[in-house]
């Protein structure tokens, strides 16, 4: 038995021994992606672009490619100077993201360099992309040296021909002759700040542009635009709030809405050209120079549901508060106009404006402030028109809400819409308001929280 023993020990102590391993992380192979790219001022674009090791500048950025998902982080506090080329795209559930990160004001961006993307701060050719929450200031006028930036491609924040499907988003832009340009489809430009240019675009003809729509398929909504113009060139002062331009595309399927425009050369401007179909135009407060919007063109056209003030003094030989050619097609409904003496909505002193016009107007009131104008409307009343004082809660100071037993209350039409300026239920009552504001009472009393 002792042998036998003997034998299986000798055996066993034979056998080689089996190395144990034990896998530790720094013996897997790492297959994470970096997700997130970060960029300071105090960075240096020998780091790999996180957050503790973030990059430096634009160009750096612009070497890289980014995959559907990734954020790019600019730290607040930071100034670039140059052009940011946004080549890649995301996807439907997975955008690419720009934002600001850490504590401060926003990072802040400026190009004065023409030959360098046109002037573009940020310019996008891919698809599925968000610019949110950054500052964008000081841009150049299309012709500043050798047309190197022609109008047609300007813009502090450039969306190209073949972008699609990207989100412009609480931003602020300031002094740029041209704040955003939209040349791409299915495009969303909304909550941002767009203010104070008085440069022109292109000089004598093109004052400074908050918003410039170039195609089809887009919307523009709850921005603030205030302040662009230029006074002087062929017009005594040009320039506004939104202009959908650009004659080599189609520009159909447009929304503009919820949006706010005071002190601008006009809200909107509508030019002629390619297709220009299907924009609707609701629930915005326009307090501006030389006129509301002017249609050079527009067929199966919407303009509803807006406040419109004409009460600024004349700076231009343009002034009136609606242009036309003869050929629109445009529907004018539920609107409120408050005109200064001797304006009319569908009239005026402008060369440009339609000899004859018979659209559909209806639902809508016109005031004339010192009531010295017999007839604010220029045509026959449509069904529903009314001429009152709206009974603004404070007109001088613009707050534009209505009063009880405001001429305004229920007197519009039903036409789909579900959120007024301040987004709050349409209707309330038996019939939506006239006007971009809808009165909101509860048993008989006026609500005051706004």
């Amino acid at each position: 038995m002792k042998t036998l023993k003997l034998l299986i020990l000798t055996l066993l102590l034979a056998i080689p021994a089996i190395p144990i391993v034990v896998f530790s992380q720094t013996n897997l192979k790492n297959t994470s992606r970096q997700t997130a790219f970060y960029v300071a001022s105090q960075g240096n674009d020998n780091n790999p672009g996180t957050n503790t090791l973030p990059w430096r500048t634009l160009s750096r950025v612009n070497r890289h490619s980014f995959s559907p998902g990734d954020t790019i982080y600019f730290a607040r506090g930071s100034s670039f100077r140059g052009g940011l080329l946004i080549n890649s795209s995301g996807t439907p559930g997975k955008p690419i993201i720009l934002r600001p990160y850490g504590r401060g004001p926003a990072p802040s961006f400026t190009n004065l360099n023409p030959s360098l993307l046109n002037g573009n701060m940020i310019q996008i050719r891919g698809s599925y992309i968000v610019v949110d929450g950054l500052y964008f200031h000081d841009g150049i006028p299309a012709n500043s040296k050798n047309g190197l930036n022609v109008r047609g491609e300007a813009g502090a924040i450039f969306i190209s021909l073949v972008a699609t499907h990207n989100t412009i988003k609480n931003c602020e832009i300031e002094n740029c002759p041209m704040g955003i340009q939209v040349t791409g489809q299915y495009n969303l430009i909304t909550h941002n700040h767009i203010h104070d240019c008085n440069i022109f675009l292109e000089f004598p003809m093109w004052g400074p542009i908050g918003i410039m729509v170039a195609n089809s398929n887009n919307e523009i909504s709850y921005n603030r635009i205030t302040n662009y113009k230029a006074v002087g060139g062929a017009f005594g002062a040009d320039g506004g709030a939104i202009e959908i331009d650009e004659q080599k595309h189609a520009k159909n399927n447009i929304y503009v809405h919820h949006n706010y425009s005071i002190g601008n050369e006009g809200f909107l401007e509508i030019t002629k050209g390619s297709s220009t179909n299907n924009i609707r135009v609701s629930y915005n407060v326009s307090d501006d120079y030389q006129e509301f919007i002017f249609f050079w063109a527009g067929t199966n056209c919407i303009v509803e549901n807006n406040t419109v003030l004409c009460l600024k003094p004349s700076n231009s030989r343009v002034r009136v508060v609606f242009s036309f050619s003869n050929q629109n097609e445009v529907t004018v409904r539920n609107n409120i106009f408050v005109l200064a003496n001797g304006l009319q909505v569908f009239g005026g002193d402008s060369v440009y404006t339609a000899t004859k016009w018979n659209q559909p107007h209806y639902s809508n009131l016109y005031y004339v402030v010192d009531g010295a104008q017999p007839d604010p409307c220029g045509i026959q009343l449509g069904k529903g028109d009314i001429i009152a004082d709206p009974l603004f809660i404070d007109l001088q100071n613009r707050d534009l809400h209505l009063q009880a037993g405001s001429p305004a209350v229920d007197a519009g039409v039903n036409v789909g819409q579900s959120l007024d300026f301040d987004n709050k239920q349409v209707p309330w009552g038996k019939a939506p308001d006239i006007g971009a504001f809808e009165y909101h009472y509860e048993a008989g009393v006026r609500f005051l929280k706004y």
